[in-house]
């Protein structure tokens, strides 16, 4: 008989055991996927692949707790699960012993230049934190296996607040590290804070498994528990719901990741932009598992409004403003994670089929990470992945509500009101989309436009107070079942729309590094034809098609980098060396004479291939003058290596511009980078130039601290916008000598450190740890 102090005390233990576990396990999610972001380029498919991995492992995890659960008594589960802890804190300290850090691979680590980037990353990830992970994510199923059994609880029922415990320590977990943890320490020391903290949680752990050890319960019985985290159900769900026990988790999964990479394409990859779309899909799992927060009546209208909304900003593409098009992402993603783990939760089973139910729950979501970080850069030109989720989701939840008779599908007494509010929905469409200045609605049609409207509203009005005519409300009128598939196929259509808009290219292609795409575009004279270069959703090059050699988009006539090149001192006494991190379609190159040396660092091989003169469309390359090296792999990484081994490039300009769509690859404007830029230079009077151009990050403090930190000058150039072919753009160029001083220089730019009184504050200033990134000055418009 277990005394009560016993009993509070162990019941401690597994609280504390399983809350730490779900912290743990999120807490080292993100600090591993920021370390490996330079070592893979800084793109937004680093976290997908990490999402994939801890996913395949949380599977893992499921898996090794429900073969445990029910092939062993209590005492041989804890016996094997204490030497499965046994084996994860050795892994531990080897890793301690071999790399100086519990978690953070040694640099002899780093991926070679051009080397797999996927297989490099699940490499480094199962090396580091493989066994570790895998214990953590089997703590919450199996030690709440372990108190059911031991009887730990005052009352005979399942342990609800374990449940809890573990959902509040995922949150804070999440939520902790970029507001907290990330600002105030560097990586090293936040990978041995969370040493220190498994330390702890295996502390827990083991007097939980001893517990398990030394019980007198026989063999288990595979009973599951938890039968109260959903709505009772005691009979087993029936065959054919099955499906949806893997399908629905799966569609989650696969828009959380398409969202997160929507957000960090047109942003920058950080743990803060990671952190919030994880949120609302753990919040999701929350609500419609532990209430009665999951409404049909309230959340199938806001996943179709949001999905109306989403539409719209996929066909406004860059012309909507970044917090308006992140907001609207983020409110779709957790109503359609709400509308997925709603109706899983629905479907929950009775205790028999409940440790099936969770297996096949957690192999969902891995199929999703696997669909969006391997199978869809394989299969899609562009990001469609979000499109078909979108669409899935729509498919399945119409076809849910037709196999459930109980659903308000087959309200006996439909509303006339929905349909109404349909109507009066895609009918103000049009004037959206007058008010975003992507259609023009003609004045002939204008006002009975307006008049048909405003009486669409005014009906919803008077249907929403009175009810509507009472014989409007039957059922053999199926105004809901014709509102449904109107909806689906106007969705449907929309989806078609867009996706052919996106397939109406010269050229497309898509890899780990993100979609490129060529255009043949006219300038808005209609007087040269050009082609055009895309990265996502920004313009990364353009090039006529009659005067080849004419530098255009960015680098054209009054740009930072022409200014840069043409008026540097080494361009007078003899042959230079041009650096320049991202490669594009190589339009500097055309600036080059015989004998000057361009050297570009490229990561991603669809753009070299492309600017190399695939397909015909860019020619920069091949029409230099000078003579052009490509370095393969990520720029960094490469400098890195040509510093080690004193093979120092001596640039007289280095411009750095190696954006994906418009995301900031950190790791490339960091201090520790500047400090390597500048040791590759030729000299005081060398310049770097620096493509600040950006619509959602204002990148000027940055530079400037910089600038402020190694004495450099600073001057910002900004050329404007001239026909569509020569960009607006943004280059701060900066020296250590007089090279800025000349009148072409001045004319065109202005300082941006005009007062060393007031120098800039250090949380403009970005490390290698990022400790300041979560302070991004985002441009809304």
């Amino acid at each position: 008989m277990i005394s009560h102090r016993s009993r509070l005390l162990a019941r401690l233990a597994f609280g504390l055991a399983i809350f730490a576990s779900a912290f743990l396990l999120f807490q080292v999610q993100l600090l591993l996927g920021k370390f490996l972001l330079p070592w893979f380029g800084g793109t937004s498919a680093i976290w997908a692949t990490c999402l994939l991995f801890f996913q395949v492992l949380l599977l893992g995890g499921y898996f090794y707790a429900h073969k445990i659960s029910v092939s062993w008594g209590l005492r041989g589960q804890g016996k094997i699960h204490l030497s499965f802890l046994a084996l994860s804190i050795l892994w531990i300290f080897i890793a301690w012993y071999f790399w100086g850090s519990p978690l953070l691979p040694g640099p002899s680590w780093k991926p070679a230049p051009g080397a797999a980037p996927i297989a490099g990353i699940l490499k480094l990830l199962l090396v580091s934190i493989g066994v570790p992970f895998l214990l953590l994510s089997s703590t919450g199923p199996l030690l709440q296996n372990w108190y059911a059994h031991l009887d730990l609880g005052t009352q005979k029922k399942a342990p609800y607040f374990l449940y809890a415990l573990s959902n509040a320590g995922s949150l804070l977990g999440l939520l902790s590290y970029p507001l907290f943890l990330e600002p105030a320490f560097r990586l090293n020391t936040q990978s041995w804070l969370w040493g220190i903290g498994f330390g702890f949680f295996a502390l827990c752990c083991a007097v939980c498994a001893w517990q398990a050890h030394r019980s007198n319960v026989g063999a288990a019985t595979g009973q599951p528990i938890e039968e109260s985290l959903a709505p009772a159900q005691n009979r087993p769900a029936a065959s054919p719901r099955r499906w949806l026990w893997f399908t629905l988790p799966m569609l989650g999964s696969v828009m959380l990741l398409a969202t997160t990479n929507f957000l960090t394409q047109d942003v920058a990859p950080i743990p803060l932009l990671w952190v919030v779309p994880l949120c609302l899909y753990l919040l999701s799992f929350v609500f419609t598992f532990h209430g009665t927060w999951y409404r049909r009546g309230l959340f199938h209208p806001l996943f179709g409004i949001t999905a109306l909304l989403v539409i719209l900003a996929l066909f406004q593409g860059t012309d909507m403003g970044v917090i308006s098009q992140t907001g609207i992402f983020l409110i779709f993603l957790f109503a359609a994670c709400m509308v997925c783990h709603g109706e899983l939760a629905r479907t929950k089973p009775g205790p028999r089929h409940l440790t099936s139910f969770y297996l096949l729950l957690s192999a969902g979501g891995a199929a999703g990470g696997i669909f969006v970080a391997i199978i869809a850069p394989s299969i899609f030109p562009t990001f469609w992945e979000y499109q078909l989720g979108l669409w899935a989701i729509a498919v399945i939840l119409l076809v849910i509500l037709f196999l459930d008779r109980e659903s308000w599908l087959h309200d006996p007494k439909p509303d006339l009101l929905v349909p109404v509010a349909f109507l009066t929905v895609v009918f103000a469409v049009p004037k959206y989309l007058a008010h975003a200045r992507i259609i023009r609605i003609p004045a002939r049609v204008a006002p009975a436009y307006n008049v048909g409207l405003g009486l669409l509203i005014g009906v919803c009005v008077w249907l929403a107070l009175t009810g509507g005519p009472n014989w409007a409300r039957s059922r053999r009128y199926r105004w809901y079942e014709i509102t449904s598939i109107a909806t689906f196929l106007l969705l449907s259509t929309a989806l078609c729309l867009h996706l052919t808009k996106e397939s109406q290219h010269a050229y497309r292609e898509r890899n780990f590094y993100g979609a490129v795409a060529v255009h043949e575009n006219w300038d808005r004279d209609m007087l040269h034809l050009a082609y055009e270069l895309m990265h996502g959703r920004i313009t990364h090059g353009i090039q006529l098609t009659q005067d080849r050699k004419l530098p255009a988009s960015y680098y054209g006539e009054g740009s930072g980098a022409q200014l840069a090149l043409l008026t540097n001192p080494q361009r007078a006494a003899g042959s230079m060396r041009v650096g320049a991190i991202g490669l594009g379609i190589g339009t500097i190159a055309s600036y080059s004479r015989p004998g000057d040396v361009y050297r570009f660092y490229e990561i991603n091989p669809a753009i070299i291939r492309l600017a190399q003169g695939k397909g015909g469309y860019f020619s920069y390359l091949r029409d230099a003058a000078g003579r052009i090296e490509i370095v393969v792999g990520d720029a960094r990484l490469s400098l890195e290596a040509e510093a080690a081994r004193g093979d120092s490039q001596k640039f007289d300009v280095l411009v750095v511009d190696a954006f994906s769509g418009d995301s900031i690859p950190v790791h490339l404007l960091t201090k520790e980078a500047m400090a390597l830029y500048l040791s590759h230079l030729r000299g005081p009077e060398s310049v770097i130039a620096v493509h600040v151009t950006n619509r959602a990050i204002d990148l000027d403090p940055v530079l400037a601290g910089l600038a402020q930190t190694y004495g450099l000058k600073a001057t910002l150039v900004r050329a404007p916008d001239r026909a569509g072919i020569f960009l607006q753009s943004d280059f701060i160029l900066l020296t250590r000598g007089k090279a800025l001083d000349t009148p072409e220089i001045k004319r065109a730019g202005h300082p941006i450190l005009q007062d060393p009184a007031h120098p800039v504050p250090e949380n403009r200033i970005w490390t290698d740890d990022y400790s300041n990134v979560v302070r991004l000055l985002l441009r809304v418009r």
